[in-house]
C-alpha cells in the first residue's frame, strides 16, 4: 500500500499536474489514514495472533501439566502394583517352601511307618511260624502219647483177659458169670479204644486249624 501511495503521489506529478499545497496535504492525510487503518488492522491481527498464541501456549502448558500428573499417577500405580506383586510372590514362595517341608516330613513319616509295619508283619509271621512249629511238635508228642497209651491199654486188657480167663477156666460150673464178665470186659475195651480214638481225632483237628488259618 505504501508503494501504491508513492505511485499515486508520483502519478499527478508525472502527468504534469501540479497540486496545490492544500490538495497535497489532503492527499497525504488520506494516505496517512489509509496507513493507520492498515496498521490498526495489522495490530488487530497481531493481537489476535498473540491471543491465539497465548491460548495455544496455555493449552500446551495444561496438556504438559496433565501429562506430568498422569505420568506421576502411572508411576505411583505401577510402583504400588510392583510392591503388591513382590509381596504376593514372597508370600507364595514362603507357602511353597512350607508345603514342601511338610511334604518331606510326611514322606519321611510314611517311610518310617512302612518300615515299622514291615517289621511288625515279619515279627507276626515269625511268631505264627514259631507257634505252628510248637503246635505241630505238641501234636506229634500227643499222638505218640496216644499211641503209647493205646498200646499199654491193649496190653493191659489182653493181660487182664488172659488172667481172668484162666481164673474162669478153673471154675467151669459158673458159665453164666463167665459169659457176663467176658461181655463186660469186651464193652470196657471197646469204650476205652473209642475214648482214645476220639481224643486223638480231636487233638489232630485242633492241630490242623492253625495250619489251615495260616494257609488261608
Amino acid at each position: 500500500m505504501g508503494k501504491k501511495g508513492k505511485k499515486k503521489k508520483g502519478g499527478p506529478a508525472e502527468a504534469g499536474l501540479k497540486l496545490s499545497a492544500q490538495e497535497d496535504l489532503s492527499y497525504m492525510s488520506l494516505q496517512a489514514e489509509t496507513l493507520e487503518r492498515e496498521l490498526q488492522i495489522k495490530a488487530s491481527h497481531g493481537e489476535e495472533a498473540s491471543r491465539s498464541e497465548l491460548e495455544v501456549r496455555a493449552k500446551v502448558d495444561q496438556m504438559e501439566e496433565d501429562y506430568r500428573e498422569e505420568q506421576t499417577t502411572t508411576f505411583a500405580v505401577t510402583a504400588d502394583m510392583a510392591r503388591q506383586y513382590k509381596a504376593l510372590q514372597e508370600e507364595l514362595i514362603y507357602k511353597i517352601n512350607a508345603l514342601e517341608t511338610q511334604l518331606t516330613e510326611q514322606r519321611e513319616e510314611l517311610d518310617i511307618t512302612n518300615h515299622e509295619l514291615q517289621e511288625l508283619i515279619r515279627d507276626k509271621d515269625e511268631d505264627i511260624d514259631d507257634r505252628d512249629r510248637q503246635i505241630q511238635h505238641l501234636n506229634e508228642r500227643m499222638n505218640e502219647m496216644s499211641s503209647e497209651f493205646m498200646s499199654m491199654l491193649t496190653d493191659t486188657l489182653e493181660l487182664m483177659r488172659t488172667q481172668i480167663g484162666e481164673k474162669l477156666q478153673d471154675n467151669p460150673d459158673n458159665e453164666t458169670g463167665q459169659a457176663e464178665f467176658a461181655q463186660r470186659l469186651l464193652d470196657y475195651s471197646n469204650k476205652a479204644y473209642a475214648t482214645v480214638s476220639v481224643n486223638s481225632r480231636a487233638i489232630n483237628d485242633k492241630g490242623e486249624k492253625p495250619e489251615q488259618a495260616a494257609l488261608g
